[in-house]
Formats: C-alpha cells, structure tokens, sequence
C-alpha cells in the first residue's frame, strides 16, 4: 500500500512539474515576442523620425508629405501652411536625441489596429526640441490610416504649455502649429 502512495505522489510531482515547466516556457516565448515587437517599434520609429529630419534638412516638402497617410493628409487643415512653418521652426544640426514611445493595439473582432507615440527630445547647435509624432502603424479596417499621422515640434521651454503627447489640447491631423499662429 505504501509503494502505491509513493508511486501516485511521485506521479502528481511529475505531472505538476510538466505543467509548470509548459506555462514558463509560453511565459518566456511571450516575453521575447513583446521584446521583438518592442525592438521592431523602435527601429520603426527612428526610421520615421529619420525621414522627418531628412526632409527637414533638404527642405523636401514633398517627401515630409509622403510620411503622412493619406487620410492624414485628406483630414489636415493646410498641410502646405503646416509644413512650411515646421521648415521655418525647426533650427540646427542634431547633436544629441533621447526618445520615449508608447503603443496602443487594438483587435476588435479580428479589426487590427497599432498606434505608436513617439516622442523625441533633441538638442541641435541652435535649441532643443520636442519632436512627436503620433504614426498609425496598422489598421485593418482603414489601410488609409497608415503612415503619419500628426507631427509636433516645440522648443522644449514651451513643453509645459504646448505639448500634451497628443492629447485632446495637440491631437490634430497633419502638423501642429500653436493656437497663436492658426
């Protein structure tokens, strides 16, 4: 009797063991996709911020709009006007840049959607910016969505009165530009 107690004690050790060992490894596999999708978001977002840059130094005013999409572009109030003064505003050669970015995902009945905020500070020869930028990475429902869609750049002095990380004061389609100049 006490050999069939050691053997269904052992029996339940191993089992319990099993199961333990099949949740850490889908816990570890789980991890490592949210490490890769992390990875992959933030070399999307410096390409992106890399494009925006490009065309800020070139003065391409063509190729900043190519960045948005095309409801981006269908939604703005004046693009032309936004991306000119953006073109005026922004000063320097980039010395120094730090980033923070946050995704949203969303699937709603098989509808995909990803949303990236990205936020740069960055210190060129002539101030220091805050360059955002919110970018519709998916959008099953509306493939139209995808590309740009907002950009932001501020002196990093007007952060506290001019910068809500795309909240209901910034959000806009197309380039933001301060109440006292619309």
């Amino acid at each position: 009797m006490n050999i069939k107690k050691i053997i269904l004690f052992i029996t339940i050790m191993v089992l319990s063991l099993v199961l333990v060992s099949c949740n850490s490894a889908k816990s570890m596999m789980h991890a490592r996709e949210n490490e890769l999708n992390a990875s992959n978001d933030n070399k999307i977002a410096d390409t992106h911020f890399n494009k925006i840059m490009e065309a800020l130094k070139n003065e391409d005013k063509e190729g900043l709009k190519k960045i948005f999409s095309p409801n981006a572009l269908k939604e703005a109030k004046d693009i032309d006007g936004g991306i000119d003064y953006i073109m005026k505003f922004y000063k320097g050669n980039i010395k120094s840049k730090d980033v923070a970015h946050e995704v949203s995902e969303e699937n709603e009945h098989g509808k995909k959607t990803k949303e990236i905020k990205v936020s740069y500070t960055v210190t060129t020869d002539k101030g220091t910016y805050i360059v955002f930028f919110i970018d519709k990475l998916v959008d099953t429902k509306k493939p139209d969505n995808i590309g740009l869609y907002m950009l932001q750049i501020i002196k990093e002095s007007d952060k506290e009165k001019e910068f809500d990380g795309g909240g209901d004061k910034t959000r806009c389609a197309g380039i933001y530009r301060p109440d006292t100049l619309k």
